[in-house]
C-alpha cells in the first residue's frame, strides 16, 4: 500500500479533557493532514488553517477555501498574502475519512486558484465539470449527475484514496479531536451523540442523553386533538429533470421534486429548531432544508 510522506504530528494526539491546548491540537492535526495532501500533490498551496462551527441557520458548512485572505509578515517585515482553509467543527465529529474527503475537496478549489481555472459560479455555490476533473486528480469521484444549486459538488472519496491516506485517517481518528456536536449532523450522517445537558452560545437547548430538542407551552384549553399521521413525506429543493436537463412537471404543471422521503413524526420533531414547525433537516445535494410535502391537515399517512 502506498501511503503519504507526511503524517499527523504527535502534538495533535489526545490529552486530558478541558485544557487550553485543545484548539491548537485541532489546528495541528488539520495542518498535518493538509501537509499529507501537499506531499502527494505539490501544486496544492500552503494555507492558514482555521476552524469553528460551520452552522449557518439551517445549513452546515463542512469546509471552505478562501483565496489570499490573510496578511502575514516575514522576518524582514515584508507583507504577503496567504490562503485560508476552514474546516467545520461539525465535520470533525464524522471522523478521519470524512475530514480527509472535505480537505481534498477544498484542495481541488485551491488547485483551481493556482491554475487559474474557474471551477464554480453563482457566488461559488455551483460546481462545474472542471471542478470534478480537479477533484478526480486528487482522488475523489464525481456524482452521477449535478444537483440544482450546487452542481457537481458532491464528490466522494474513493477506497483507493482512503488507502493512500490510511495512516493520516487513522491518526485523525486516534487523536479524538474535539468537535462541535450538532443533532442534525448526528441524525443525517451518523456522528457521535452529544454530551448530557448544556446550551450552545445562542441559548438553544442541545439534545442530551434521553432527551429531545424543541417543545413549547401546553394549551390551557383542553381540546380534542386532531389525529395526525405518524409518517409523512418531506421534500427539498432538488428537482427531477429529463435527459436534457429540463424540469419534469406533474399533472398540475408543478415541478416534480427530485427527492420525496417518508419520515416518522418523531424523527421530524427530533430535528425541530427552537420548537418551530421546520424539521431542520438539510439536503446534502441542493443544500436547502427539507419541508413537508403537504400541510399537517393534509398529511397522508404512509400506506
Amino acid at each position: 500500500m502506498t501511503t503519504t510522506t507526511a503524517s499527523i504530528p504527535t502534538q495533535a494526539q489526545p490529552i486530558e479533557p478541558v485544557t487550553q491546548e485543545h484548539g491548537s491540537r485541532i489546528i495541528t492535526a488539520l495542518e498535518g493532514a493538509w501537509a499529507a495532501i501537499r506531499a502527494q500533490h505539490p501544486d496544492v498551496p500552503p494555507v492558514l488553517m482555521i476552524t469553528g462551527t460551520g452552522r449557518n441557520g439551517h445549513s452546515v458548512k463542512w469546509g471552505h477555501f478562501g483565496e489570499k485572505r490573510w496578511t502575514v509578515e516575514g522576518a524582514d517585515f515584508k507583507k504577503a498574502r496567504t490562503h485560508e482553509l476552514f474546516a467545520g467543527g461539525e465535520l470533525l465529529s464524522l471522523g478521519g475519512r470524512a475530514t480527509m474527503k472535505t480537505l481534498l475537496h477544498e484542495a481541488a478549489h485551491a488547485l483551481a486558484h493556482v491554475r487559474g481555472i474557474k471551477d464554480t459560479s453563482s457566488d461559488y455555490r455551483y460546481h462545474n465539470r472542471r471542478f470534478v476533473k480537479l477533484a478526480e486528480e486528487l482522488g475523489l469521484t464525481g456524482p452521477a449527475s449535478p444537483a440544482s444549486v450546487i452542481g457537481w459538488s458532491d464528490c466522494a472519496i474513493t477506497d483507493a484514496t482512503a488507502e493512500r491516506y490510511a495512516d493520516v485517517i487513522a491518526a485523525l481518528d486516534a487523536a479524538r479531536l474535539p468537535y462541535v456536536h450538532d443533532p442534525l449532523v448526528t441524525a443525517l450522517f451518523g456522528g457521535p451523540a452529544g454530551t448530557t445537558g448544556g446550551q450552545d452560545d445562542e441559548g438553544d437547548d442541545e439534545t442530551g442523553a434521553g432527551g429531545e430538542a424543541g417543545g413549547g407551552d401546553e394549551d390551557p384549553q383542553p381540546t380534542k386533538p386532531k389525529k395526525r399521521p405518524t409518517r409523512f413525506l418531506i421534500i427539498c429543493g432538488c428537482i427531477e429533470r429529463d435527459d436534457e436537463g429540463r424540469p419534469k412537471l406533474d399533472k398540475d404543471g408543478n415541478e416534480k421534486p427530485g427527492r420525496a422521503i417518508q419520515i416518522s413524526r418523531k424523527s421530524w420533531e427530533f430535528g425541530t429548531v427552537d420548537g418551530g414547525d421546520e424539521g431542520g433537516l438539510m439536503c446534502g445535494r441542493c443544500r436547502s432544508p427539507f419541508r413537508k410535502a403537504q400541510p399537517d391537515d393534509e398529511d397522508q399517512a404512509a400506506g
